[in-house]
């Protein structure tokens, strides 16, 4: 009996070290597979690169000619700059001021309130030299041929009306202006500043921004206010007066919604030009992403031919990325 009972104890021992070894065994291969995975997933965020993905059969540099270029990939998970230049100094901005003023009247005006701008303003004051506009014209019609014809009249008659919607006690025109740089300081553009609301040379004054924040400032509107791009994009603009006996059409300055010779042009969603002599040629270009699920905002600020640099820096993107 003892015997037996020995062996009994024997096998039981034997049983139970083979359990062990066993589960050892599986612990340390699930924790060398673990590890194993772990270094694997690692190593592809390290190598994963963020899109659109750069050629590296493309051109090393666009030859932008502008003192000052910027352009950016915005999708539905990331951002990524496709080239800079200069994007952080603060330059004149001439015209692309118009997207401000353009913002702070549908923020805080009636659109279809009327402009009543007198006869008197007109003759008595010189900011009022190209208003075509009659005293129904509503607020609404009158942002057209300011943001496609680049209207100075129409930005100073949309500032002069501010007190009959904006309420602060200031002069008109300069409570409007302070409305635009309170706007700029809400969205955090930092060297982003406003003398007046239609982006002409002041006495040795400007209004200035930088190329990365004209940027930002696009795609807060463009996704905020859609509206200003839909009107930025259109060729022309037929504004009428309100008896419909008179009318006189609004042609876009963008000369690439006129004449098209790239491919991309058929995907611009909107864009702004602007030139003083402090400024040169300034031009902000959004234009839909070709893997259709973005966008890509370019900028270009003091340069000659802006339209040409303009191309320039548009088509070295295309040339370099894979969207």
């Amino acid at each position: 009996m003892r015997t037996m009972d020995s062996k009994k104890q024997r096998l039981l021992l034997f049983s139970l070290l083979v359990i062990v070894v066993l589960s050892v065994s599986g612990i340390f291969l699930l924790q060398k597979n673990d590890k194993v995975s772990g270094d694997e997933d690692k190593s592809s965020v390290v190598e994963k690169e963020t899109y659109p993905r750069r050629l590296e059969s493309g051109p090393v540099s666009p030859e932008v000619n502008a003192t000052a270029s910027f352009s950016a990939y915005y999708g539905e998970d990331n951002e990524k700059i496709l080239y800079e230049e200069n994007a952080d100094e603060a330059l004149p901005i001439a015209s692309i001021s118009k997207i401000m003023t353009a913002l702070v009247v549908l923020e805080n005006y009636e659109l279809g309130e009327e402009m009543m701008v007198t006869e008197h303003d007109v003759v008595s004051r010189t900011e009022f030299r190209d208003f075509r506009a009659w005293p129904q014209t509503t607020v609404g019609d009158i942002i057209y041929p300011m943001l496609i014809e680049s209207n100075n009249s129409g930005a100073f008659a949309l500032a002069l009306i501010s007190n009959r919607f904006l309420d602060s006690g200031k002069e008109p025109v300069e409570e409007f202006v302070s409305k635009m740089n309170e706007k700029a300081k809400e969205l955090g553009l930092e060297k982003t500043v406003f003398i007046n609301p239609s982006g002409l040379d002041g006495e040795e004054r400007y209004n200035r921004s930088s190329a990365r924040e004209i940027a930002d400032f696009a795609k807060h509107v463009f996704e905020n206010k859609p509206e200003i791009f839909e009107i930025l994009r259109r060729p022309s603009y037929r504004l009428y007066s309100p008896d419909r006996m008179a009318y006189y059409d609004a042609i876009n300055t963008n000369s690439f919604l006129h004449h098209n010779e790239e491919e991309w042009q058929e995907d611009i969603i909107g864009g702004k030009t602007g030139w003083t002599r402090a400024a040169f040629g300034c031009l902000l270009i959004v234009l839909e992403a070709p893997d259709e699920k973005g966008y890509i905002i370019n900028v270009v600020l003091g340069a000659e031919d802006r339209f040409e640099e303009m191309r320039r820096l548009i088509n070295f993107v295309y040339d370099s990325y894979v969207f």
